[in-house]
């Protein structure tokens, strides 16, 4: 296989490792949410890991 051709992940694949991510990014934005007050870095954190929960939430619904 080149460089630049593409591997092709299986489907099934694909879904077992975003769960894993999505799992992993919502672990994260609990642990952010449950404490009182956020510095502003964790704010910004927050809403990225927010961000990309639901991209990846996207992703998984994409797969199938």
């Amino acid at each position: 296989m080149s460089k630049h051709q593409a591997r092709i992940i299986p489907p099934e694949r694909q879904k077992s490792h975003l769960e894993q991510k999505h799992a992993e990014l919502s672990e994260r934005v609990a642990a952010l949410d449950s404490r009182m007050s956020l510095t502003p870095d964790e704010e910004l954190e927050l809403h990225q890991l927010k961000k990309q929960k639901l991209q990846t939430k996207d992703a998984l619904q994409a797969v199938g």
